[in-house]
C-alpha cells in the first residue's frame, strides 16, 4: 500500500515544523526527535510562514490539516492534566460523530433519489432549443436543414452507400493469373 503526499500536506508539515521549532524548549523537547526529523525533511521548504507569537493559532491562517496535527501533538506530548485530555478526546470524538451525520445526510441514497427524481420532474426543454425552435416558428422565410444534415450524416454511413475503391490494372492482373493457377 502506497501513501500519497500532496503538496496541501507538505505545506501542512511544513507549518507544524515551524511552529515546534519556535515553541519553548521544554515544550519542543517532548516530541519525539523522529517526528521532529520527520517534518523537518518533508516539508515544503519553499512555504514562507510567519506567525505572530501573541495571537491564537487558529488566527494565523495555518491550514486546517496542520491545525489537526498541532492538536493531536498536544493532546500526546503536551497535555500533562489528563481530565483536560479526555475533555479533549471527547471533543474530538463529539466532532468526529458530527460530521459523520452530517456526510451520512448529505449521502444518503434517499435524499439522491429523491434529488433526482426532483430535477428530472422541474427539468423542461432545454432554453437553448426552446429559443431556437420558438424564432424558426417565427421566421418561416428561415429552413432548417439540421434534421436533412444529420439524415444524411447516417446514410453515409451505411454499408451500402459506401463507395467501392477502384481496382487497378495491375491488381486486375493479379486477380486473373491467380484464377488461372487455381483452376
Amino acid at each position: 500500500m502506497s501513501v500519497v503526499i500532496t503538496k496541501e500536506d507538505l505545506i501542512a508539515y511544513a507549518e507544524v515544523d515551524y511552529v515546534i521549532k519556535h515553541m519553548n524548549e521544554r515544550y519542543r523537547d517532548k516530541v519525539p526527535a523522529n517526528l521532529q526529523n520527520f517534518f523537518e525533511t518533508i516539508k515544503d521548504p519553499n512555504h514562507k510562514i510567519h506567525i505572530e507569537p501573541y495571537k491564537p493559532l487558529q488566527e494565523q491562517g495555518l491550514t486546517k490539516y496542520a491545525l489537526e496535527i498541532i492538536a493531536l501533538l498536544h493532546i500526546k506530548y503536551w497535555c500533562q492534566n489528563q481530565e483536560r485530555r479526555e475533555e479533549l478526546l471527547d471533543k474530538m470524538r463529539q466532532n468526529e460523530e458530527k460530521l459523520e451525520a452530517k456526510l451520512k445526510e448529505q449521502f444518503s441514497t434517499e435524499r439522491l433519489f429523491q434529488h433526482n427524481i426532483q430535477t428530472n420532474e422541474t427539468s423542461t426543454e432545454d432554453p437553448m432549443t426552446t429559443a431556437y425552435s420558438k424564432y424558426m416558428n417565427d421566421n418561416p422565410d428561415i429552413q432548417d436543414y439540421t434534421n436533412l444534415r444529420e439524415t444524411q450524416e447516417i446514410q453515409e454511413e451505411l454499408p451500402e452507400n459506401t463507395r467501392k475503391r477502384k481496382t487497378s490494372i495491375g491488381e486486375k492482373i493479379k486477380l486473373f493469373f491467380a484464377k488461372l493457377l487455381r483452376r
